[in-house]
């Protein structure tokens, strides 16, 4: 299990007020209702657990809840200066 965080977008992150203990929790986020409803990516300072599945990225760390790996697994998580874009690619969902 691994998923990609690029230099850029983990910069977006950095203005995050961490703890000492804590890191970026990515979480899974459900919007909308019927066929205009999906699934999106969640970030959120938090403390990680011994269960999660912890990553660093550029010196931040970010961790998923076990129950929420089948979102990130593979996930590519990219940021594009130029157009200010966030892209993530999601293998999970195809």
């Amino acid at each position: 299990m691994a998923f990609s965080i690029s230099s850029n977008a983990a910069a977006l992150y950095r203005d995050m007020e961490l703890g000492a203990k804590e890191g970026i929790r990515l979480f899974v986020k459900y919007a909308g209702s019927g066929d205009s409803g999906g699934f999106s990516l969640g970030a959120a300072p938090g403390t990680p657990g011994e269960e999660d599945y912890v990553q660093e990225v550029e010196g931040l760390r970010f961790f998923v809840k076990p129950h929420e790996l089948w979102l990130v697994d593979n996930m590519k998580m990219d940021y594009d200066q130029d157009s200010d874009r966030m892209m993530c690619e999601f293998p999970g969902l195809a």
